[in-house]
């Protein structure tokens, strides 16, 4: 079979546009952990986060934060969720914050990494890394 012979490739679908807001290296300390001490003293929590949403157009063509996610407010709603939440895994935060923040955003998607930066000596951090979607017809 010549090229000349093959079927044309389907025309490329377009979808809509997707930008992220990106909020790197918050930290606060909260109580987070199954160890005995971790129950009792805060510890240092580090979380960044990958907010999708639609467009950044109408924000940036009219300057207005209800236009776009207001960073400052999802940061202050996640530390609120882990301080709040006293969780026992690192696993259950990320789950809860990703819940509620699809929920009260409009976020299409969440990319969000929690570290522990003490939680093991020979270790820069530890932590996990999860990523969530709004539902069908929800989200930005």
């Amino acid at each position: 079979m010549t090229d000349a012979d093959r079927p044309l490739a389907p025309p490329l679908k377009t979808s809509r546009s997707t930008d992220r807001i990106l909020v790197q290296g918050l930290e606060f300390e909260t109580i987070i952990g199954i160890l005995p001490h971790e129950r009792e003293t805060p510890q240092p929590l580090r979380v960044d986060l990958v907010l999708e949403v639609d467009s950044f157009r109408d924000a940036a063509a009219s300057e207005r934060i209800d236009r776009t996610v207001d960073y400052a407010a999802v940061s202050r709603r996640v530390t609120e969720i882990a301080r709040e939440g006293r969780f026992q895994l690192v696993e259950t935060l990320a789950e809860t914050t990703c819940e509620a923040l699809l929920a009260e955003f409009p976020i299409r998607r969440v990319t969000l990494r929690a570290m522990k930066p003490h939680a093991l000596a020979e270790a820069a951090g530890v932590g996990v890394e999860i990523t969530r979607e709004a539902p069908a017809g929800e989200g930005a």
